[in-house]
């Protein structure tokens, strides 16, 4: 069961898993999917367009695919809403009324600081990135045309060890990875010797899998430029 009917980031986290295993998800899992997300976004007020976690939630603690924890309830609720808009899209993005729900969030989401103006402080940098994979997995690339300023964002905060100062690593790799073009690659290839510092570390937990998973594919010969 990939919904959680009491945890926003915990259904997001499923169906994320289900969708890096490259699995399709079924008519009625991915119905269920959109329906749960549908009626968690919020329609009216300040906040229309972003998608609502449970009370709880920042509580016990949420986190990005790939492990980080998320410390501030505006770095939770961008990462949320982002990541609720790209299984949106990619489960039922031909749907009408999906298409309207992407539509509320854009219009919220692109007047967010770290969408109109690359701002990168506290948990922005995690916001921009979870920005940048949401566009990232448009099939059609109309929201694709701007990334090339977020990357060019990215490695101006290069720190000389293969890492990116504010930006959180595994996160970072794993959007790189999916914008996949020769500018994400770059920094790809910057990262690599940080890569291979972590390549050999035990694996325990399904983040630190995850972790691994992403290291060995930047470490291959999938990720040169």
């Amino acid at each position: 069961m990939l919904v959680c009917e009491t945890s926003l980031s915990a259904t997001i986290d499923a169906v994320n898993a289900q969708l890096q295993e490259e699995t399709t998800l079924d008519t009625d899992a991915a119905q269920s999917v959109v329906r749960f997300l549908l009626d968690r976004q919020i329609r009216v007020g300040s906040r229309r367009g972003s998608f609502a976690s449970f009370p709880e939630e920042f509580d016990t603690g949420v986190f990005l695919f790939t492990g980080e924890r998320l410390r501030t309830r505006w770095g939770t609720r961008n990462v949320l809403t982002l990541e609720s808009a790209r299984i949106l899209g990619l489960l039922a993005g031909e749907q009408s009324e999906v298409r309207d729900a992407l539509s509320r969030t854009a219009m919220t989401v692109g007047h967010a600081c770290f969408a109109a103006s690359h701002c990168v402080i506290g948990e922005c940098a995690h916001s921009s990135l979870a920005y940048m994979r949401d566009a990232a997995s448009d099939r059609y690339g109309g929201r694709r045309k701007w990334i090339e300023r977020h990357v060019r964002v990215i490695g101006a905060h290069r720190d000389g060890t293969g890492r990116w100062g504010r930006f959180p690593f595994y996160y970072t790799l794993l959007v790189l990875l999916e914008v996949g073009t020769p500018s994400a690659n770059a920094e790809l290839a910057y990262a690599r010797p940080a890569c291979r510092r972590v390549s050999g570390k035990a694996v325990t937990g399904a983040f630190a899998v995850r972790r691994k998973r992403i290291v060995q594919r930047i470490l291959g010969a999938n990720a040169r430029p």
